[in-house]
């Protein structure tokens, strides 16, 4: 925590004010940056945005707790914490397939606040440590969870288009001739791009045998009144 013992820097000056909004443009842009190449709702500028917001606020906080003689500088950080709640929800989708999307992003949002109200109160050493903590969660890790679907390889969730129910009804019966287990199924009804009523189902299947998706599309793509068919 040596930062912290500067008193240039633990004080409200302007080195540390110009420092901490630099750090978080920073540090907020840099995970910004990793949900923009993956094509997140929110990415770059969105991240920085967050993160220099908090830190403002947290600066705001103790400048007012200065000035006035408050004891309370936390008063108005406490806000960002469940303001941010709003922003992060509005990156949470569940798609006409019932999946739930973003919710990396908007507990990405959420831990980027907190970082930037680390970084506005002068706690440099937290920020950066949880900054990495942050960066290898999203970004290093993600290995970790590749590697664990893998060992799963025969559970496939696909999503599949029917013409009319007894064609889907036809489908399973078809996989569980192949020796395939049902391990969840999801119906409901849509209307096409030609505004004809379809049947779309969510299915997963354990298969007796790891199959990559193209032989899954060989086998089972050819069955009668199958339209789409696209893994999850």
């Amino acid at each position: 925590m040596i930062l912290e013992q500067i008193p240039i820097l633990s004080e409200l000056t302007l080195v540390s004010i110009l420092l901490r909004t630099f750090l978080a443009m920073l540090l907020g842009g840099v995970l910004g940056y990793e949900r923009e190449k993956r094509h997140r709702p929110a990415g770059f500028r969105t991240y920085l945005v967050v993160c220099l917001g908090s830190t403002l606020a947290m600066m705001v906080g103790l400048f007012i707790s200065n000035t006035t003689g408050s004891s309370d500088a936390g008063r108005i950080p406490a806000q960002v914490i469940s303001g941010i709640g709003f922003l992060g929800a509005g990156t949470i989708l569940v798609t006409r397939t019932n999946q739930v999307r973003g919710l990396t992003t908007a507990a990405g949002l959420w831990s980027v606040a907190c970082l930037g109200l680390a970084l506005g109160s002068g706690f440099y050493t937290g920020a950066l440590i949880g900054f990495a903590a942050i960066w290898i969660s999203i970004k290093l890790l993600r290995i970790v969870d590749r590697h664990l679907h893998s060992n799963n390889s025969d559970i496939v969730s696909l999503r599949v288009e029917f013409s009319a129910l007894g064609d889907m009804s036809n489908f399973i019966s078809f996989a569980k001739s192949k020796g395939c287990i049902v391990e969840h199924l999801e119906m409901s009804r849509i209307k096409n791009r030609d505004d004809t009523a379809v049947i779309s189902a969510v299915i997963t299947l354990r298969f007796n045998k790891a199959m990559t998706f193209p032989q899954i599309v060989e086998t089972y793509g050819n069955q009668e009144g199958v339209l789409m068919m696209e893994t999850l």
